[in-house]
C-alpha cells in the first residue's frame, strides 16, 4: 500500500470517525471523515500563493477544467454537471490555496467525478494549449481588421464585475497593506489591469510548481469505499517523488509603514458624491494557531457589531459616522484580521470615526461587557455551528472539508474547526474573567498592527478608466504592422473555430457518465397536514426530524391589500425585530432573541398558484431549540403585536442599513434583479415582488429615507402603523411547524396562547393585482460589466413539462454557456421557466448588451437545428433530473411541502415531472423551437450595467434609468 495511517480521531460533534493517511512516496496527506452520510463528498485543494496580481491561481482554477489527458473534451467540467447526480460542483481560488469541491449521493457518479477532476487539476490540457488561457484569462480580441481592438476573458470580465464595488477595494488596500512584502499583498482573483499581462510560460510554470501531489491535502467525507478512494489518488501519486521545495504559507508580518489610506472609487458619472465616502479600519490580529482567540474574535464580532443595537455599531450610527456599519473577524488565509467599515460617510469625519470606535472599546474595557450580551452572542454563534452539523442542502462534507482546509495548510490540525463544542464551552469559561475585555485590550486597542482606509467616491471613474483603456488600445494598435494585425485578426478567429467546433462523439465518450437506467422518478417528501382550527388560524405541519429544533413560520395573508402597500410592508417587515416593543427596548429584544431562539427574521413572499392566482404572505419566521419554545411563541408574538414605531432616528438607521444591502445587491447580483424587473412586466405576482424586494423598493427606501430627513416622518410612520394594524387579524395566520409529530400538540398550544388576544376578522375582497407597465428598460450603474435580463409569460405556447426542463438544461449548459461564457467572455447566463409559464434569461458580469440579446434570439434556431445523440441527450436528462432530486434539509423539505400545498402543486404531479423528464426525446426538443420564437418575440427586457454600452444601444430601450 502507498499510504501510510499517520492519525485518527473521533469528531463528537459531527459523530464521524476521522483518519489521517500520508501517501509515502510524495507526503501528500488525505483526511477520510467516515460516516453514514449518503450525500459523499470529495475536495482536493493546493497551496496557491500568488506572486502578483495577474489572477493566475484564478485563472488556473477555471482552466483546468477545461481538457485533460483522460478527458479531452473542451469542457468536461460542463459535461459532468449535464450527465451526473452531483449535488456540488465547483472551484473556488482563496487568498493562497485553490480548492476542488464535489460531492454526490450516488456511489458510481462520486467515483466519476473524482475521476474528472483529479485529471483536470494533475493533467489538464492548458499546459499545451495556450486558447485556454485565451478564453478563460485574457487576449487579444480582434475579429475584423477593421475593428476596435479589445481584451477579452471569463476570468477578466469576472473580476471586472468583482472590483467595481468599495468593499473590495477596501479589502485589497487592507491586505496590500497590513500584510506588505507578503503574498497575501495581492488579488489573487487578479486586477484587470494586471492580468493581460500573464504569459503562456508562466501559466505553466505556476501549474508545474504547485499543482504536485506534494503539494496537495485531499478530503473525503460520508459514506464511500475507502480502497476505491486510495486507488483514485495512487493513480496520480505514485511515482511521483517529493521536490526539494516545500510551500510553506506562514508569514511574518510587519507593522504597516503606510498607516492612513486613501484613493477614490467609482460612481455612477452625474451622481452627487455627498455622503457617499467609505471609511475603515482594520487590523493584523492573529494567526491561524492562535485557535482559541480566533473563535473568541469571532464571539467579539457578534457582541461588538453582530446588531444595530450591539455597542460599537450602535455608537458609530448615533455618531452619524456612515449610514451602514459592518466588519468583524475575517479569516485572509495564515493570518486574520479585524474590519470596521462606514459605507455612506464623508471622509473628512476620519478622525471622528477613529475617536468613536476607541472611545467606545475603551469603555467597554473599562466598565465591563454586559454579562446577558456575551452570552447571548456566544448562543448566537453556536446555534449556526450546530445547525450547520444537520444541513443537506448545502453538503456537510464539503463544508467540513472547508472548514479543515481552514488550518491545515498552515500545519495546523485539520480537527480544530470541525470540533466546535469544546472551544464553546472553553470561551464561556474565559468569558467569566473578563476574557472578552482582553482580547478587545490586546487586540484592538494596543495593537499597532493597523491602518486606516478612506475611499472618496468619484463620478464616473470606472468609465473614464475604460475610456482611457480602449484608447490605448487603439493607440497599440496603430503601432502594429499589417501582418501583426492579421495575426491577431488570425488568432481570434481561431479561438472562435475552436469555441464553435463541436467535441468529437470520442472525446465525449471519455466523460464518464450514468444511464437512464440509473434514473428514479420517485419523490421523497412527506405530505404536510393541514389544521383549520377555530379561532381563524390555519395550522400546517411537516414530520421531519430536525435535531431538537423547532421550525416555527407565521405566514399572514395579504391578498386583500393593494399593491402600493407593498413596499411599507416590506420595509415593515424587516424592521420588526430590531424596535422596542410594549415590553422591551430593542437591545433588550435582541438580546432576548440572540440568547433563547436561532433567529427571528421577517419578510414579504410573493407566491403563484399553478391556476395563476397571486399568493401574497406577510412572513415571520423563527427558530429555536425545545427547550425555549414558550420564549420563541412569545417573542414572535410580541414582536407581531406590539412593536412601537416611535423611536423615528431608530427607523431612519435601519433604512439606510437596508439601501447600504440593497447597493450590494446591485453589485453582487444584478442579473437577478435585471431578470425580476423583466418579468415584472408581465407577471403581476412579480411586480409585487419587485415591490416588496426589487429595484421599486429601492426606489421607496430612497423615499423614506427622503421623507425622514426632511421632517415628513409622519408620511412614512403613518403607513407603517396602519399596515401593521391590519397583520394582527387571526384569520390572516397560516402557521407552519416543521418538527417532529409528537411536538405538533404543544407547538400548536403554545402558539395560540401567545397569541390569544389576536382578533378574529374576515379578510376583505382579494385584490386583483396586474403586473407592470411594458416597456423596455435599462439602468446605469458604475460597473464596468452588464447583466441583460429578458423576460415572457408562456401563456401555455411552451407547455410546462418534463420535455421543457430537458429543453432549459439544454440551453443553460450548451447554448448559453458556449455563446454567452465561452465566445461572448460573461461569467455566466441563466434561463428558466416555471409551472406557472414565467420564462427568463439573465447573463452576469457581461461585457456585452446587443450582442447578448440577440443571442437571446436565436435560441429557436439552436432548438430547431441541434441533434443530440442519445448518449448527449442522456446526460442533459441526467442533469435534469438532478436539478429536481438535490438533498434538502428537514426546514427545506417542510417548506417545500408547504409551498406545493399553498400553489396547488401536488407530490404526483411532480413524480409525473421527472417521468417525462426522463423519457424527453430529441423530437420533443425540436418541436419546440417555434413555441420559443413566439414567446421571445413578445418579451420585455431590463438592462443593468455600463453606461456607455447601455447608451451604444440606446435604441434598444424605451427608457434608460440612473439606478443609483
Amino acid at each position: 500500500m502507498t499510504f501510510k495511517l499517520i492519525d485518527t480521531h473521533q469528531f463528537k460533534d459531527i459523530q464521524s470517525n476521522g483518519e489521517i493517511y500520508e501517501h509515502i512516496e510524495t507526503g501528500a496527506k488525505v483526511l477520510f471523515i467516515e460516516n453514514d452520510d449518503p450525500n459523499k463528498a470529495f475536495n482536493i485543494s493546493f497551496k496557491t500563493p500568488p506572486y502578483s496580481d495577474n489572477g493566475i491561481a484564478h485563472i488556473i482554477e477555471h482552466s483546468v477544467l477545461n481538457g485533460s489527458n483522460k478527458y479531452p473534451t473542451k469542457e468536461p467540467f460542463v459535461e459532468l454537471i449535464k450527465g451526473s447526480l452531483n449535488t456540488f460542483t465547483n472551484a473556488m481560488t482563496y487568498p493562497d490555496q485553490t480548492m476542488y469541491p464535489v460531492a454526490s449521493t450516488n456511489h458510481s457518479d462520486f467515483q466519476n467525478l473524482v475521476s474528472v477532476y483529479l485529471d483536470a487539476v494533475f493533467q489538464p490540457k492548458l499546459l499545451e494549449n495556450p486558447q485556454i488561457l485565451a478564453q478563460e484569462g485574457w487576449h487579444y480580441h480582434l475579429e475584423d481588421k477593421d475593428d476596435d481592438l479589445i481584451y477579452k476573458g471569463v476570468v477578466y470580465n469576472e473580476m471586472k464585475g468583482a472590483m467595481g464595488s468599495p468593499e473590495r477595494a477596501v479589502y485589497n488596500h487592507m491586505k496590500q497593506q497590513l500584510y506588505r512584502d507578503t503574498f497575501y499583498q495581492y488579488e489573487s482573483g487578479g486586477l484587470p489591469a494586471a492580468i493581460p499581462s500573464l504569459t503562456q510560460e508562466e501559466f505553466v510554470a505556476f501549474h508545474n510548481k504547485y499543482y504536485h501531489p506534494s503539494n496537495s491535502l485531499t478530503v473525503f467525507y460520508g459514506d464511500f469505499n475507502q480502497d476505491l478512494a486510495f486507488n483514485a489518488l495512487a493513480e496520480y501519486f505514485d511515482g511521483k517523488t517529493k521536490p526539494e521545495e516545500t510551500i510553506d504559507l506562514k508569514i511574518d508580518v510587519s507593522k504597516p509603514e503606510v498607516t492612513d489610506i486613501k484613493d477614490t472609487y467609482s460612481i455612477t458619472e452625474g451622481d452627487d458624491p455627498t455622503g457617499k465616502d467609505y471609511l475603515a479600519l482594520a487590523w493584523h490580529v492573529s494567526t491561524v494557531e492562535e485557535d482559541l482567540d480566533n473563535f473568541g474574535l469571532e464571539v467579539l464580532s457578534e457582541i461588538l457589531l453582530g446588531n444595530n443595537q450591539a455597542p460599537l455599531k450602535k455608537a458609530l450610527l448615533e455618531a452619524e459616522i456612515g449610514e451602514a456599519i459592518s466588519g468583524g473577524f475575517t479569516e485572509i488565509g495564515y493570518p486574520n484580521a479585524f474590519t470596521i467599515n462606514a459605507k455612506n460617510a464623508s471622509v473628512e469625519r476620519l478622525e471622528d470615526f477613529k475617536t468613536v470606535v476607541h472611545s467606545t472599546l475603551l469603555d467597554l474595557v473599562k466598565n465591563g461587557i454586559p454579562k446577558e450580551l456575551i452570552e447571548a452572542s456566544l448562543n448566537s454563534v453556536a446555534f449556526d455551528l450546530r445547525e450547520s452539523t444537520i444541513t443537506e442542502s448545502e453538503p456537510r462534507g464539503v463544508i467540513n472539508s472547508i472548514k479543515a482546509f481552514s488550518t491545515w495548510p498552515y500545519g495546523e490540525s485539520p480537527y480544530l474547526l470541525i470540533d466546535f463544542s469544546e472551544r464553546i464551552e472553553k470561551v464561556r469559561e474565559l468569558a467569566k474573567n473578563d476574557y472578552f475585555e482582553k482580547l478587545i485590550e490586546n487586540k484592538l486597542l494596543n495593537n499597532d498592527y493597523r491602518i486606516s482606509i478612506a475611499l472618496t467616491a468619484d463620478p464616473g471613474k470606472n468609465d473614464r478608466l475604460e475610456s482611457q483603456l480602449n484608447e490605448e488600445l487603439q493607440q497599440y494598435k496603430n503601432t502594429l504592422t499589417t501582418e501583426e494585425v492579421n495575426q491577431l485578426v488570425e488568432e481570434t478567429q481561431s479561438l472562435i473555430q475552436r469555441q464553435e467546433t463541436s467535441d468529437t462523439a470520442e472525446a465525449l465518450a471519455t466523460i464518464p457518465t450514468l444511464t437512464r437506467e440509473d434514473l428514479s422518478a420517485e419523490v421523497h417528501q412527506n405530505p404536510i397536514k393541514t389544521i383549520d382550527q377555530e379561532g381563524g388560524m390555519t395550522f400546517y405541519h411537516a414530520d421531519e426530524f430536525t435535531s431538537g429544533i423547532d421550525y416555527l413560520s407565521y405566514y399572514l395573508d395579504l391578498s386583500d391589500i393593494p399593491a402600493e402597500s407593498y413596499p411599507v410592508l416590506s420595509i415593515l417587515s424587516r424592521l420588526i425585530g430590531h424596535l422596542d416593543t410594549k415590553n422591551y427596548t430593542a437591545s433588550e429584544l435582541q438580546t432576548q432573541i440572540d440568547t433563547h431562539t436561532g433567529g427571528i427574521i421577517g419578510s414579504v413572499s410573493i407566491f403563484e398558484a399553478t391556476d395563476g392566482q397571486v399568493k401574497p404572505y406577510f412572513v415571520l419566521k423563527g427558530k429555536a431549540l425545545e427547550g425555549s419554545l414558550e420564549k420563541l411563541t412569545d417573542l414572535m408574538a410580541e414582536i407581531l403585536l406590539n412593536t412601537q414605531f416611535t423611536d423615528v432616528n431608530e427607523i431612519l438607521k435601519l433604512i439606510q442599513s437596508y439601501l447600504a444591502g440593497f447597493e450590494r445587491r446591485i453589485e453582487r447580483s444584478s442579473h437577478a434583479l435585471a431578470a425580476s424587473r423583466a418579468l415584472s412586466q408581465v407577471s403581476a405576482s412579480t411586480k409585487l415582488q419587485e415591490y416588496a424586494s426589487g429595484i421599486d423598493f429601492f426606489n421607496y427606501l430612497k423615499q423614506a429615507r427622503r421623507w425622514i430627513k426632511d421632517n415628513q416622518a409622519e408620511i412614512f410612520i403613518g403607513g407603517l402603523t396602519e399596515n401593521f394594524a391590519r397583520l394582527a387579524n387571526a384569520t390572516r395566520f397560516n402557521v407552519l411547524f416543521v418538527g417532529s409529530k409528537e411536538r405538533f400538540e404543544l407547538i400548536k398550544h403554545n402558539v395560540q396562547n401567545s397569541l390569544k388576544d389576536l382578533k378574529q376578522a374576515p379578510i376583505t375582497e382579494k385584490v386583483t393585482y396586474e403586473p407592470g407597465v411594458r416597456q423596455k428598460e435599462a439602468f446605469v450603474t458604475a460597473q464596468d460589466v452588464n447583466y441583460v435580463g429578458l423576460a415572457a409569460k408562456t401563456e401555455q405556447r411552451i407547455p410546462y413539462n418534463g420535455s421543457t426542463n430537458v429543453t432549459t438544461t439544454l440551453l443553460r449548459y450548451d447554448y448559453l454557456w458556449n455563446t454567452i461564457r465561452v465566445m461572448g467572455g460573461a461569467y455566466g447566463a441563466m434561463h428558466s421557466l416555471s409551472r406557472t409559464g414565467n420564462f427568463v434569461l439573465s447573463s452576469y458580469r457581461d461585457p456585452n448588451v446587443g450582442k447578448t440579446i440577440d443571442a437571446y434570439f436565436k435560441i429557436p434556431n439552436f432548438l430547431e437545428q441541434t441533434d443530440l445523440t442519445e448518449t448527449e441527450l442522456t446526460k442533459i436528462v441526467i442533469g435534469t433530473i438532478n436539478e429536481l432530486d438535490q438533498p434538502l434539509s428537514a426546514y427545506d423539505k417542510g417548506y417545500i411541502a408547504f409551498v406545493r400545498e399553498i400553489t396547488g402543486t401536488t407530490i404526483a404531479e411532480f413524480k409525473q415531472l421527472k417521468e417525462e423528464v426522463i423519457a424527453t426525446t430529441m423530437e420533443e426538443i425540436n418541436q419546440k423551437a417555434a413555441a420559443y420564437a413566439a414567446v421571445l418575440d413578445n418579451s420585455t427586457l431590463a438592462v443593468i450595467g455600463n453606461k456607455a454600452q447601455i447608451d451604444a444601444e440606446a435604441n434598444r430601450f424605451d427608457v434608460i434609468y440612473e439606478l443609483y
